[in-house]
């Protein structure tokens, strides 16, 4: 790209080769994410595991924090 700007390169040729450099390094990406679109249940399932994840790391701190604050199990 240097040779090409030291050549004269024109702007509307540098942004047409800029853009097809990264529509190509998109493409793998591009396909996860419409892959992704057309399988809503196979984001549902990653959030739901996300969620069980979470939920085992701040349940303690949770549970600290309620009881610092006062607010205790009503049964």
């Amino acid at each position: 790209m240097r040779a090409a700007f030291a050549d004269g390169i024109a702007w509307g040729e540098a942004k047409r080769q800029l853009f097809e450099l990264i529509n190509e390094q998109l493409q793998e990406p591009r396909a996860k994410y419409l892959r992704l679109l057309e399988n809503p249940a196979e984001v549902e399932a990653v959030l739901q595991q996300g969620a069980v994840k979470a939920r085992r790391h701040s349940s303690e701190l949770v549970a600290r924090v309620r009881n610092a604050v006062g607010i205790r199990p009503l049964g």
